[in-house]
C-alpha cells in the first residue's frame, strides 16, 4: 500500500534547515496530539518507548516536548533502522513520496551518514540527541529490554502486517504499569485496526479511537 502525502506535507525538506520535528519528513498523524498529552500527564522518573522511527520526525516530537516540559521523563526508540537504506535502493516501488527521497538522499550523499546516525540527525541539529536513548532491536524482542509494570507509555508504529501489532500489544501489556497508556497509529491498516479489536476483544479492554490512532489506557 502506498503512504498517502499528507496535506501538511513540505514541498522540500531540506536537512541543511531544520528547525523543528515538522522540518523531518514523515506521517506523524496523531502523534501530534498524542505526544503532548502524554507528557503532560507524566511526572519525573517516567519512561517512554516508542516503536518504529523511520527518519526520526515523531521521535524529535517527543524529545522537544520532553525537553521543553523540563520533566525527567526517559524516553526509548526502537527500530531496526535498516529499511531507511532499503528505501532508498527501492524508493520507486516503496510507496513513499519523492520528498521523502530527496531528504533522505542527501543524507546519505552529501552527509555521508548511515542509520541509525540519520536519526540522529534531527536530534543533533535541535540539540536534544541526549534526551532520547535510540535502541536497534526487532520489535518482536523489544518487549524483552523491560521489566513488567515499569512503563508509562508505549506507542506502536513499526511493521503494519498482520498480527504485529496485536503481538506488540500482548508482549507490551505486561510492561505498562497502572495507570499508563499503550497505543499506536495508522488504523486506516485494515491489519492494524483488527489486531486492536481483537487485543481489545480477547483482553477486556477499552480502546480510544481518534482520528488515525488508538489508546488503551491500563486500569488495574
Amino acid at each position: 500500500m502506498d503512504k498517502p502525502v499528507p496535506k501538511y506535507w513540505k514541498e522540500e525538506y531540506n536537512p541543511y534547515n531544520i528547525e523543528s520535528y515538522k522540518d523531518v519528513p514523515g506521517w506523524i498523524n496523531d502523534t501530534e496530539f498524542v505526544y503532548p498529552e502524554m507528557v503532560k500527564q507524566a511526572q519525573d522518573g517516567d519512561h517512554f518507548v516508542e516503536i518504529g522511527t523511520l527518519l526520526g520526525q515523531s521521535t524529535t516530537h517527543m524529545a522537544q516536548l520532553i525537553k521543553d516540559s523540563g520533566k525527567d521523563i526517559k524516553f526509548d526508540a526502537i527500530d531496526l533502522f535498516w529499511p531507511i537504506e532499503h528505501v532508498v535502493r527501492n524508493w520507486k516501488n516503496s510507496g513513499h513520496p519523492k520528498e521523502f527521497y530527496k531528504y533522505l538522499s542527501i543524507l546519505l550523499t552529501e552527509f555521508d551518514l548511515r542509520a541509525p546516525d540519520i536519526v540522529k540527525h534531527p536530534l543533533s541539529v535541535l540539540r536534544v540527541q541526549d534526551l532520547v536513548n535510540l535502541i536497534t532491536c526487532d520489535e518482536k524482542y523489544a518487549h524483552r529490554i523491560y521489566d513488567d509494570n515499569t512503563l508509562k507509555f508505549v506507542w506502536i508504529d513499526g511493521d503494519h502486517g498482520a498480527d504485529v501489532v496485536y503481538n506488540d500489544l500482548v508482549n507490551f501489556w505486561p510492561k505498562i504499569k497502572v495507570g499508563g497508556t499503550i497505543g499506536g497509529d495508522d488504523i486506516h491498516y485494515e491489519e492494524v485496526l483488527n489486531d486492536v479489536k481483537k487485543f481489545s476483544t480477547e483482553y477486556k479492554v477499552d480502546v480510544k479511537y481518534d482520528y488515525n490512532s488508538f489508546k488503551i489506557r491500563k486500569i488495574c
